[in-house]
């Protein structure tokens, strides 16, 4: 019985040279594909139609003088609230000082929260 064991063997027709053909032509595609990838990274990386590099920001613009700005600023504030001036001249429409709204308010007593113009049917 052992002998038959020893008999039955696997055919020996596997060629050494496809093995070794197969084996340097993988090793040659590797080496052709590492070899043109950077020229392909540096073909593909600048489009010809590439938009123009953005100019640099101007400087900001700082304040001078910002206690003089802050001034200024809050004299118009004060102005805008302690004046009179249009808002809308076609509609009538007058800005008034805050002190005297309140007055104004203040007279109509109870009338103050009525709506001011009557509701139209």
């Amino acid at each position: 019985m052992d002998e038959d064991l020893n008999e039955i063997r696997e055919p020996g027709h596997v060629r050494v040279g496809a093995v070794l053909g197969v084996g340097l032509g993988t090793i040659l595609f590797l080496a052709a594909t590492l070899g043109l990838l950077p020229v392909y990274i540096r073909w593909m990386a600048v489009p010809p139609n590439a938009p123009p590099q953005p100019e640099r920001f101007p400087p900001p613009r700082l304040e001078a003088d910002p206690t003089a700005e802050l001034r200024a600023l809050r004299a118009e504030q004060a102005a805008q609230l302690e004046g009179y001036a249009w808002v809308d001249r076609e509609r009538g429409l007058l800005r008034i000082p805050v002190a005297r709204a309140m007055e104004i308010l203040a007279a109509r007593g109870q009338a103050a929260y009525a709506p001011l113009e009557a509701p139209s049917p």
